[in-house]
């Protein structure tokens, strides 16, 4: 703190003219406690006031009496040699004798002994210090303040330093309260912090402990740090156990890698949090399917890892999905029946008439009836078939309308049942999508299942399926809309969910939609719902158009080729027939005898198909797929070990070729199949590469439109 230069007058020869104005007032200057070490002591200065050393005493004293000081500093050659006092000078020269004997002795001769004399460096705190620690009478005495020459600065009265000192005191007694304040704001923010900290520990142990999951605290290797008491329970280990332990080693070796590379990157790169499916193997229990969700903890640098036991929830969500599909099957089982049963009625009945007809334009129209039915027919296997094959969909090109002309005619019994007016307006010409046929046809039957249930009771019942192309948006839009009892506001926004149902446990499982959702994101679509409770509901797909340039099997318009007698170039060949269905061995037979002029040798399996191998050699072998003893893929990986050259010249037949590895195995052969049931043209238009010597490749264009998968 700066303080201005106070004006005293130096030291001079007696003037009368000197007066109490000139006197300068006692000044303490305002100082702060962090401003105390840097105050120039020159700011503390009262007077200069100071005599030669030889001055006398007289002179000295009358100095005194004129300048209202009570000491004076004393110089020779202008530096401070000590300190003079107007008292002990008044005290030798008010003696008996003492004017007359010492009043011309110099002032030096009167020295205060031990003054008080500090330079202009010296602390404030050091003065302070020095100055009160003085004792009686030179506790009074005036500190001399010199530079580093012992010039004379001034005189600092005690005074003044009693009075710094004391104000120092009182601020360090205030920062000394504020530092207590702050302390006391401290403790209790402190104390704060520590009482949020046990309710926040105290929290995280409930949490920690009573979670319904496994948690367990890990290490880049799986190492268990932490965990609670419900992850004990769910892998069967003590707490002894959990420190010995890495949680990688419940995890499969299958799965493992995975695991490991999943805490890894948690680990360098913070991977932000993940949830996956580990199988986990515990003694006593088998694999078991845990939900893992894992996240970084950087604070511990460890990673937190949430596990659930879900292989109960798998088993149930597939006995759920099994029991849609069936409900499904049971509401479609009836029509199909009935629909089956009205193509099997005519076969039966023209076979019998074929009997004892003798006309033979009469038997041509019978037989054309009877191919006719079994056409039909072998359709409605077709589509129950694409419904009930395990899931592994191959996507092709097809026809919109189609698919919902086929759902259609699957649902003609239950619409006999549910009788309501259907609407169908659909475009003239193809909208293509790309899609697997049967899932397709499965959304599409959901959507009419449920309009037909949610018009049970209904007065008005009006069926309205759409069909649309937006062009601009390159979508293909359907929508199936009823006029049934709607859906209220707190539901509409759930049935997607899996297992909601607002129809009870009789009639639904709540899984039909979900599966509808799921199949139409799949196939790069989106399904949607417009409904108001008595004013009916309508969902919307759309899927991505495509150009039509591949066409799914059974949508083709081609007219249908007719049957001619081939040329001689087949007499003498010899085929094998490996069929165990004697109708169809012997239908085969025929039919290859009539249209080629080839022997046709028979097998029941393909054990007898080796055999017969060892002393014919034929131009053709035609397998069924699914036989006992040997079956047609077996034989075929017989013969392409032993004759390869037969095995290049094989054809399979099949009603239904079974699991889909097997499926995907015989694909990779390149093998023809014709399906069945099959007519002349087919088994012809299959077979006459091999026995006229066709090339192969008109053999693979012609197999488009008949084979199965």
């Amino acid at each position: 703190m700066e303080l201005s230069p106070i004006p005293f007058p130096t030291a001079g020869p007696v003037s009368a003219a000197d007066d109490e104005a000139t006197r300068p007032a006692l000044s303490v200057p305002k100082l702060t406690v962090l401003g105390a070490e840097a105050t120039q002591l020159e700011s503390l200065v009262q007077h200069r006031e100071s005599v030669e050393a030889g001055t006398p005493l007289e002179t000295a004293l009358r100095v005194f009496r004129d300048r209202r000081v009570d000491f004076m500093a004393v110089l020779r050659d202008e530096r401070v040699i000590g300190l003079c006092a107007r008292g002990q000078i008044g005290f030798v020269m008010g003696s008996r004798f003492g004017f007359a004997l010492y009043s011309q002795n110099p002032v030096e001769t009167e020295l205060v002994k031990n003054p008080l004399i500090v330079s202009r460096d010296t602390p404030v705190r050091e003065l302070l210090d020095r100055a009160m620690a003085r004792q009686n009478d030179a506790f009074r005495e005036e500190v001399v303040l010199v530079d580093n020459e012992q010039r004379l600065l001034g005189l600092i009265p005690v005074e003044t330093l009693a009075q710094l000192q004391s104000r120092l005191v009182a601020e360090q007694l205030d920062e000394l309260r504020r530092q207590q304040a702050a302390l006391l704001e401290q403790n209790l923010e402190l104390f704060r912090t520590n009482h949020a900290l046990r309710q926040s520990q105290g929290l995280y142990l409930g949490l920690f402990e009573s979670h319904t999951l496994g948690v367990a605290l890990l290490d880049v290797q799986g190492g268990i740090h932490e965990h609670n008491k419900r992850l004990a329970e769910l892998l069967g280990f003590g707490d002894a156990q959990a420190s010995l332990v890495s949680l990688t080693a419940w995890v499969t070796e299958t799965d493992r890698p995975t695991f490991l590379a999943l805490l890894e990157a948690h680990a360098t790169n913070g991977a932000a949090a993940t949830t996956r499916e580990f199988v986990f193997y515990l003694p006593g229990r088998g694999a078991r399917l845990f939900r893992c969700s894992t996240g970084w903890i950087r604070e511990t640098g460890q990673i937190c890892a949430c596990l659930d036991d879900i292989t109960d929830q798998r088993a149930l969500e597939r006995n759920m999905l099994r029991r849609e599909k069936q409900m499904l099957l049971d509401t479609l089982v009836g029509g199909i029946a009935h629909e089956l049963n009205n193509k099997l009625t005519p076969v039966q009945g023209f076979a019998e008439l074929l009997t004892h007809e003798n006309d033979a334009a009469t038997a041509r129209t019978f037989t054309n009836l009877i191919q006719q039915s079994v056409g039909e027919a072998a359709v409605i296997v077709k589509q129950l078939l694409q419904l009930a094959k395990p899931v592994a969909p191959m996507a092709q090109t097809v026809d919109l309308r189609v698919i919902i002309e086929e759902a259609m005619a699957m649902l003609r019994f239950k619409l006999r049942e549910n009788p309501c007016e259907v609407r169908m307006a659909l475009v003239a010409t193809p909208v293509w999508v790309m899609a697997e046929a049967g899932q397709l046809k499965q959304v599409i039957i959901n959507l009419i299942l449920n309009a037909l249930q949610a018009m049970e009771g209904c007065s008005k019942r009006v069926l309205t399926i759409e069909v649309q192309r937006r062009e601009t948006e390159r979508l293909a839009a359907l929508s199936v809309t009823d006029s049934g009892c709607g859906i209220t506001a707190e539901n509409i926004g759930r049935i997607f969910d899996p297992f909601f149902t607002t129809k009870g446990p009789v009639h639904g499982t709540g899984l039909g939609l979900s599966i509808c959702f799921s199949i139409v994101r799949q196939h790069g679509g989106e399904i949607a719902v417009e409904s108001q409770p008595g004013q009916g509901t309508r969902f919307n797909i759309t899927l991505p158009l495509e150009d039509g340039s591949r066409v799914l099997f059974g949508q083709s318009t081609e007219p249908a080729a007719t049957t001619s007698r081939p040329a001689n170039a087949s007499l003498g060949k010899r085929v094998l027939v490996v069929e165990d269905e004697e109708v169809v061995r012997r239908l085969l037979q025929e039919m290859l005898r009539t249209q080629f002029g080839c022997r046709v040798d028979l097998a029941n399996n393909g054990e007898e198909a080796l055999n017969a191998f060892v002393k014919e050699d034929y131009a053709l072998v035609l397998s069924d797929i699914r036989m006992s003893v040997m079956s047609g893929p077996e034989l075929f990986l017989h013969l392409r070990e032993l004759r390869p050259e037969i095995s290049r010249r094989f054809i399979f037949l099949t009603g239904y070729p079974g699991d889909r590895p097997v499926e995907d195995e015989i694909a990779q052969w390149n093998v023809p199949i014709i399906p069945k049931p099959f007519s002349l043209i087919q088994l012809t238009e299959v077979c006459a590469p091999f026995l006229r010597g066709a090339p192969e490749l008109d053999l693979t264009k012609k197999l488009e439109k008949s084979a199965l998968f």
